[in-house]
């Protein structure tokens, strides 16, 4: 049995028009022909597996008190076992072994996925270029992992109105689906810890020290972060696959998003005294997307509450307007009520 770990950028796949005759099509079916398996709408047949990647310790104890349950204590290496899937998917109820709580749906975790999974509930609303619609009980090839809580997968769909059937592939939510169990087995196994799986993923790396200025302020959205304000001189001592920096500013400790500043004297001779995030894309050089609609979905939330960034909702789809060289991107809502910049670090693209 050969389990999916590839992480790759799914690539851009159909056009509006074929995602739409798609759907058009699965909301038209009286009946979606699947394989043997049956499902129950939204209730998993088979158990799920998830792997930790990262040890994961900043909860934020308001998510934890509005559900009402612990936080698991999640450890590099840990191997969960899925009891509940909570209604909102940010969350789910798990266990190690020896305790049971939360954990979150984070990119420093990643599901156990073999050769297929099924739908455990209809995908056919609000699907942007890209994603693929499914009914509850299809069964969906897996082709690969664009990142850990998605899934890119092809499947034949039979129209009743047609002769033969249609290939459909595109991406899907894992967390509307589950893991088929590898041929032969009446079950997913449980998995062996995979240090290669863990080796590869991002870790801090010390670094000799050196300054970067804050570009513009910036509420700390977890208790592993620290608060910013514009032009503050933060010390690094740690970096994160790029992404994150760790380091001190004003006697706090923590990580800033390596998009939230600039190292001392990268941008010349600009003076710092009225930046702010207005005019973060006058600084650099901006460009338009690559296409003439370009989508990217929101993989956390962020609630900066500055004016002129966006505010962003965990798999929220934006539409990107300017992609600008700091990794400030200007984006707008698809309701196109809300506009403003956004960390390019915080979506990634819907293929």
């Amino acid at each position: 049995m050969s389990e999916v770990v590839t992480n790759e950028n799914a690539s851009a796949t159909g056009a509006q028009s074929t995602l739409q005759a798609a759907t058009d099509a699965l909301n038209s079916l009286s009946f979606i022909e699947t394989s043997s398996t049956t499902t129950t709408y939204g209730i998993p047949k088979y158990t799920t597996w998830v792997r930790v990647l990262e040890d994961v310790d900043d909860w934020d104890q308001t998510v934890v008190e509005s559900y009402g349950r612990p936080g698991l204590k999640l450890r590099a290496g840990d191997i969960l076992k899925v009891e509940e899937r909570l209604p909102q998917n940010d969350f789910w109820v798990g266990s190690n072994g020896k305790d049971i709580g939360l954990f979150p749906i984070d990119p420093r975790l990643a599901p156990v996925v073999y050769s297929k999974v099924i739908g455990l509930y209809d995908n056919t609303a609000d699907l942007e270029e890209g994603d693929v619609p499914f009914r509850a009980g299809q069964v969906m090839d897996v082709v690969s992992m664009p990142s850990n809580w998605w899934v890119r997968v092809n499947f034949d769909d039979r129209i009743p109105s047609r002769d033969g059937k249609q290939r459909l592939e595109g991406t899907v939510p894992f967390t509307l689906t589950e893991p088929v169990p590898p041929e032969g087995m009446s079950d997913n196994p449980k998995p062996e810890c995979d240090p290669d799986a863990i080796d590869k993923h991002p870790r801090w790396e010390n670094v000799p020290e050196f300054n970067v200025r804050v570009l513009c302020t910036y509420k700390a959205q977890s208790e592993r972060e620290v608060d910013l304000e514009t032009n503050d001189i933060v010390v690094v001592t740690k970096v994160w696959a790029s992404v994150w920096y760790y380091g001190s500013t004003n006697g706090r400790f923590g990580r800033v998003s390596t998009n939230h500043v600039s190292k001392v004297g990268a941008l010349g001779l600009l003076a710092f005294t009225s930046i702010n995030s207005n005019h973060l894309q006058n600084l650099t050089m901006s460009t338009r997307p690559p296409y003439h609609r370009y989508y990217v979905r929101a993989m956390w939330d962020r609630t900066p509450g500055v004016p002129g960034q966006l505010d962003i909702v965990l798999n929220e789809v934006i539409e990107v307007i300017w992609i600008n060289s700091n990794g400030w991107w200007e984006g707008r809502s698809r309701d196109g009520k809300r506009q403003g910049l956004f960390p390019a670090s915080y979506v990634r693209r819907v293929a």
